[in-house]
């Protein structure tokens, strides 16, 4: 069984790699690895750990959010990579579309809902920010605090990606995203434990998602008109401890703490400009050049230039190192 995504030349333009993780789906898709009795190796120590840390909160949440099946689509909103952009989408989520992704998750799980999600299908804001506030209460106890590994995590495996992309072209790298994905031109096939469909995708391209929690399958998510996101796991080959996090002034004893305020805000923003840069740093625009210029020669960022401007990104290397 598979979800079979048929691409045109049209979707083959508009392949792309998502620049970071995708919080609020690996913050909700990670509340069902704590509920999963056979975690595997790697994330069974962050299992272990979390259900220490469980804020009473986040109970409710398990009635929407099982081990296994489905979750409903309005909790895992368009893969954005900030929390807070997709905390919000998810607060104006339309009454209809909320009342019909619980109908849909009734259907696909067999679950019955708690008496409080008769609010949620009606739109309540109430229940809206009950919600939201549960999410977000869980991603402070446990994936806040585990942010250098899953940046870094994800970072590694986007590299990895583009690098192929760029060594042996888009064909090769869509063969090589993970076991799972089966890349037979002019169809990707995603292997799947419930689910058997063709999906023409009709020129909305693909996004893809590398994820720390998305489990042993990659995993899909599909609206009209929108291009089809395809999370797919991470490779699962470096352990995690809570003890492993570098004190918050590691970056600034390394670098100096103007220098390391510059490199974060290059992380931070990517393609920031020289000017911006200066305002965020409270220094001369000729004093961050001197920095972008070591940055640049230690391989931690690179610049472009367009017109006037300068625009800065950091190199894989700087990302690694701003994280951890």
């Amino acid at each position: 069984m598979a979800f079979r995504l048929h691409l045109t030349h049209e979707d083959l333009l508009r392949v792309t790699l998502a620049d970071g993780p995708a919080l609020l789906t690996e913050t909700v898709t990670s509340l069902r690895v704590l509920q999963h009795r056979r975690p595997g190796p790697m994330l069974g120590p962050w299992q272990r750990w979390a259900r220490r840390r469980v804020p009473p909160s986040v109970h409710l949440l398990r009635a929407i959010v099982p081990p296994r099946k489905a979750v409903p689509d309005f909790l895992t909103p368009a893969a954005h990579a900030s929390l807070d952009e997709g905390l919000d989408t998810l607060l104006h989520t339309p009454s209809a579309v909320l009342r019909t992704g619980l109908e849909d998750f009734v259907r696909l799980t067999g679950s019955r809902l708690p008496p409080w999600a008769d609010g949620l299908a009606a739109g309540s804001p109430r229940a809206l920010d009950t919600v939201a506030q549960a999410v977000r209460d869980w991603h402070e106890a446990v994936i806040a605090p585990m942010h250098r590994h899953l940046h870094g995590r994800i970072e590694e495996t986007r590299s990895t990606a583009a690098r192929t992309l760029l060594a042996q072209g888009l064909d090769a790298m869509l063969r090589a995203l993970h076991p799972t994905i089966t890349w037979q031109a002019p169809v990707l096939e995603i292997a799947s434990s419930g689910h058997d469909v063709d999906i023409p995708l009709k020129g909305h391209g693909i996004r893809l998602v590398p994820s720390l929690f998305c489990g042993r399958e990659a995993a899909i998510q599909y609206a009209p008109e929108e291009p089809v996101v395809v999370f797919y796991p991470v490779t699962h080959d470096t352990l995690w401890t809570p003890d492993t996090r570098p004190g918050p002034h590691a970056l600034g004893a390394l670098l100096g703490p103007t220098r390391a305020a510059v490199l974060r805000a290059v992380v931070a923003g990517p393609g920031v400009t020289t000017a911006d840069l200066a305002r965020h740093a409270g220094i001369s625009p000729a004093t961050v050049s001197h920095h972008t210029a070591l940055l640049r020669d230690a391989g931690l960022i690179t610049t472009r230039r367009e017109g006037f401007h300068a625009h800065h990104v950091p190199t894989p290397l700087g990302t690694h190192l701003t994280h951890g």
